[in-house]
């Protein structure tokens, strides 16, 4: 994969369904980032132009509205497509200028790899894409099954 590839930003605080997500679509042709919260998720999207970013609405003390906010602030001119991820019941609204789209918890995973890899890949890169670095799914395809890394 190349630092040019269709890259993807998920941002999940719950360490297995992260990990979940992050293992079904790095075998997309996709580059995968993966991020807790927002301070992390901002600094990333600083250093990369994300095609689609994946973004579960309930990450605690309000870090995905916090995260929303400031990257319409920072990136007013960004085309990436942000999926927000939210649980139908909670209370609140989204403003759906911070989102492209939102989906109902609970997913079926399968179905949710499917709409991020058909949504990032339609969405046009930008004029002038910042150098990403070297992809996690890049690093991670290089580690065998005992864990070692390879080149």
């Amino acid at each position: 994969m190349s630092a040019t590839e269709t890259r993807v930003l998920i941002i999940e605080d719950n360490d297995a369904l992260r990990a979940m997500l992050f293992t079904i679509l790095r075998h997309q042709p996709l580059g995968v980032d993966t991020s807790v919260g927002a301070e992390d998720a901002l600094e990333k999207t600083r250093k990369c132009d994300y095609a689609l970013i994946l973004i579960d609405m309930s990450l605690a003390d309000d870090e995905a509205l916090t995260f929303l906010t400031r990257f319409r602030e920072e990136r007013p001119e960004s085309t990436t497509f942000i999926l927000a991820v939210r649980d139908p019941n909670a209370e609140g609204t989204i403003d759906a200028a911070l989102v492209s789209a939102m989906v109902n918890k609970p997913l079926e995973i399968d179905t949710l790899a499917d709409v991020v890899r058909e949504c990032a890949l339609v969405v046009p890169p930008p004029d002038d894409p910042l150098p990403c670095p070297p992809a996690e799914s890049d690093f991670r395809s290089r580690f065998d099954d005992s864990g070692a890394f390879y080149n």
